[in-house]
């Protein structure tokens, strides 16, 4: 079987990640949150905390995920948690923002996840 390649790829990744956080006890509540200020890949709650997570498929593992997670894509990721909260008017939530890195193989197939917890903040 061949594996996906570009957008299908980045959806088969966010699909190994939710199972993955589920596994772990995270109750995903929003899949692919798009607005003008940015996009987050999923938002879960993980104890009382809210967390936004951005999901990164590599082959060379987490180190290359975590340089894809830039200044300017944290600033977006934010941007895009800030109108969540302000959509749904959360104040006083806990939030935290985590990174899954999806390790592939040379087909391009998930083969290890890897999760950052408290990746970044919000003062990027």
């Amino acid at each position: 079987m061949r594996a996906a390649s570009g957008p299908a790829r980045g959806r088969w990744a966010e699909a190994v990640a939710a199972e993955y956080l589920a596994a772990l006890g995270y109750q995903i509540l929003t899949r692919n949150y798009r607005c003008r200020r940015g996009e987050i890949d999923l938002v879960a709650r993980h104890g009382s905390c809210l967390v936004f997570i951005e999901v990164k498929a590599r082959r060379r593992g987490v180190p290359d995920s975590l340089e894809a997670v830039d200044g300017r894509k944290r600033r977006r990721i934010v941007g895009a948690a800030l109108d969540y909260l302000a959509r749904r008017r959360l104040v006083g939530v806990t939030v935290r923002f985590d990174v899954v890195a999806v390790q592939l193989d040379g087909q391009g197939r998930p083969v290890k996840v890897h999760l950052i917890q408290d990746a970044f903040s919000a003062h990027v």
